[in-house]
């Protein structure tokens, strides 16, 4: 019955966005050329339909009494550690090393030691995501990457 009230509330405020988005003096403008309205209507516009599917899967799932567990039962922590520690030596090489090889490290490790992949897969689904994103945010994008002490 909360998610029922919850979802009530949060469809007001989406479709309130939406109003007030449309009403935007300069207006929303077209998706090959958005005004300030634009985004204010898309999220609203998510928004209510993810509050729809909540309201709905509500409505349509009966809930068990006493299916509440435990938030942090079966937490890894020695994999969050990991994670946390490789993030922070990833952002400390990055600038030295370069976008391409750190990323690469990054992702062997996290596929090897996190995911316990074999070797060539680690290496080829590393070098396929680092390649990837770099072809995203340096290539398609235009942001500018650290290079490293090799230039790529």
């Amino acid at each position: 019955m909360r998610d029922l009230f919850s979802g009530l509330f949060w469809l007001a405020v989406s479709i309130f966005i939406c109003i007030e988005s449309i009403q935007t003096t300069v207006g929303v403008g077209s998706f090959r050329s958005p005004g300030p309205g634009f985004l204010p209507l898309c999220s609203g516009i998510v928004l209510g339909i993810f509050t729809i599917v909540l309201m709905i899967t509500n409505i349509l799932v009966k809930r068990r009494e006493g299916s509440i567990r435990p938030l942090w039962k079966g937490v890894e922590w020695n994999k969050v550690i990991l994670i946390l520690i490789s993030l922070f030596i990833y952002g400390i090489l990055l600038p030295s090393l370069g976008y391409l090889i750190t990323t690469f490290g990054l992702m062997f490790f996290l596929f090897g030691r996190i995911g316990r992949t074999r070797l060539w897969i680690q290496a080829v689904i590393a070098s396929i995501t680092s390649l990837v994103t770099y072809i995203i945010f340096h290539v398609w994008l235009e942001v500018l990457l650290p290079k490293g002490i090799f230039g790529f």
